[in-house]
C-alpha cells in the first residue's frame, strides 16, 4: 500500500487528481474498431451447414457458440459461465447465469437470457441448436458447464477458448482476423440490431449496459462494413 502524502491518501490527493485527469485528455479511451463486420457473414456460413443432425461434434460447437455470441450479445466470460443446471427449455430457452462476472452489481437485477425459437430459418434457431448440442454431449459430460470441448477428454472450457472458437468462425467467414478478435462478435451483434431498428432500451438490456450507458455509443456501435458491395452487385448473375 502507498503511503499517504502530505496527510492525504494518494487515490485522493489534488496533484495525483490532476495528473490523471490530464492523461486522460492527452489519450482519451479509444474505441477498438471503426467499422465491423456484417454479422451476415457468419450467418450465412451456418446457413450452408447440413442439418445438425448431420454436423460433426466439432462444427455443431462452433455453431452453438457463434449463434450464442450473436444472438446474446454477451461477453465470452458471460458463456463460459453458463451452466446446464440453469438452461430452461420450453417454447423459449431461457439461461440464468448466477456467477460474479465482470459487470456484476449486488444492487443490479440480473436478468437471464431469453432466447425465442426462429421458425423462419431452422439452421439459424438458437433453440434448436441448444437442444440438439445438449442431446450430442450427454454421453461425453464430466462437467455441468454448457460448453465443453468436442474431443476428448471433453472438459468445460475457458473463456479464452471460446474467444480461439470465435475466431476461428470469423476465419471460415472471410472475416479479416489481423483486425477482430472473437469479442467483436457483441459489436456486430449490437450494431447490427441498431441498424434493423430494434429499440435502444432493448439492445441496452440483452447486452447488460445500463440505461443512459455510453458504452454502446461510444464502443459498440459501428458502421457495418459494406466496401466491395457494389462489385459483388454487378457480378450477381442471379439478379
Amino acid at each position: 500500500m502507498l503511503m499517504p502524502i502530505d496527510g492525504v491518501k494518494v487515490g485522493d490527493h489534488p496533484l495525483v487528481l490532476r495528473l490523471l485527469k490530464g492523461v486522460s485528455r492527452l489519450r482519451p479511451p479509444k474505441a477498438r474498431y471503426d467499422t465491423v463486420w456484417d454479422a451476415g457473414s457468419v450467418l450465412k456460413v451456418f446457413e450452408s451447414w447440413p442439418n445438425n443432425v448431420d454436423l460433426s461434434l466439432k462444427q455443431l460447437t462452433f455453431k452453438i457458440v457463434g449463434l450464442m455470441a450473436l444472438v446474446s450479445a454477451q461477453r465470452v466470460q458471460t458463456l463460459a459461465a453458463i451452466s446446464i443446471e440453469n438452461i430452461h427449455i420450453s417454447h423459449t430457452v431461457e439461461i440464468f447465469v448466477p456467477k460474479l462476472l465482470k459487470t456484476f452489481n449486488p444492487n443490479k437485477f440480473r436478468q437471464s437470457l431469453v432466447f425465442p425459437p426462429y421458425p423462419e430459418n431452422v439452421k439459424l434457431c438458437l433453440l434448436t441448436t441448444i437442444r440438439d448440442y445438449l442431446n450430442r454431449t450427454k454421453q461425453y459430460r464430466k462437467s455441468n458447464s454448457l460448453f465443453i470441448s468436442y474431443h476428448s477428454p471433453y472438459k468445460a472450457v475457458t473463456s479464452q477458448t471460446l474467444s480461439r472458437w470465435l475466431k476461428f468462425i470469423l476465419c471460415l467467414s472471410n472475416v479479416d482476423i489481423k483486425k477482430f478478435k472473437g469479442h467483436s462478435f457483441r459489436h456486430a451483434a449490437t450494431s447490427k440490431a441498431a441498424m434493423a431498428g430494434v429499440n435502444i432500451d432493448e439492445i441496452f438490456s440483452c447486452a447488460g449496459w445500463t440505461a443512459g450507458s455510453s458504452t454502446f455509443a461510444n464502443f459498440y456501435n459501428r458502421k457495418i462494413d459494406k466496401r466491395g458491395e457494389f462489385a459483388r452487385a454487378v457480378l450477381d448473375i442471379s439478379s
